[in-house]
């Protein structure tokens, strides 16, 4: 069964993106998923797209089975043509979901973004959302969305940088990225509820990453 890749051009078929980022974020269980899917896949959905509109360089490919026409995967990669991080930066919060997990996930936002200002105040891409159904994983689609990147990145002579799970460090590593740092993340207060302190456990803290860079490589 072949698989081709498709650029999202609107909110309905980014919806049928989510519904497959919904499965492959929870095969197997990701924290700072359960923390991003917010209260419904509809306001996921929406939320998403609202970044995603937002954000000029940002292009979410996805892959479909040619066979019964389904999405079976999905990624955002963001260009950025000049440093996205010269001006100042307004501190991000889990805006989206209620306490204890909006704290949680507002530390957590912090901690995934602290090394980016040093390491990616350039012109760069970011790999900002990767994943394939569960039920269709080993089959190439990923790497058919990376690949749709790292071709751009190379035409531009650009470097190109992913925070990976560590489920996913040797597919990057396969398309050329390489680990630069550990990525730790966690969320601690000096006096933490019983409900804070039990969700933080439920979502895995701490949790633990890879920072990935891939070198320009220019094309002849």
């Amino acid at each position: 069964m072949g698989l081709k890749l498709h650029e999202v051009a609107n909110e309905e078929e980014f919806r049928k993106v989510v519904d497959v980022e919904h499965d492959a974020y929870s095969k197997p269980y990701n924290g700072i998923w359960e923390i991003t899917k917010g209260s419904s896949p509809e306001e996921c959905t929406a939320r998403q797209f609202s970044w995603h509109k937002a954000e000029p360089g940002s292009t979410w490919v996805y892959v479909t089975d040619e066979e019964t026409g389904d999405v079976i995967g999905g990624a955002q990669w963001i260009i950025y043509k000049t440093n996205p991080y010269a001006g100042e930066q307004p501190a991000k919060t889990a805006y989206w979901v209620e306490e204890p997990m909006k704290e949680i996930g507002t530390q957590l936002l912090a901690d995934l973004g602290k090394h980016r200002p040093g390491l990616m105040g350039k012109p760069h891409f970011l790999v900002s959302y990767c994943f394939v159904h569960s039920a269709h994983r080993k089959r190439g689609a990923a790497s058919l969305m990376l690949k749709w990147g790292t071709d751009k990145a190379d035409e531009l002579g650009m470097e190109a940088f992913v925070e990976s799970t560590e489920m996913a460090r040797s597919l990057y590593e396969a398309h050329g990225f390489y680990v630069v740092d550990d990525l730790n993340m966690d969320a601690q207060l000096e006096n933490p509820s019983k409900e804070f302190t039990a969700m933080r456990e439920e979502l895995g803290c701490p949790i633990h990453g890879w920072i990935m860079k891939r070198d320009a490589v220019k094309t002849q």
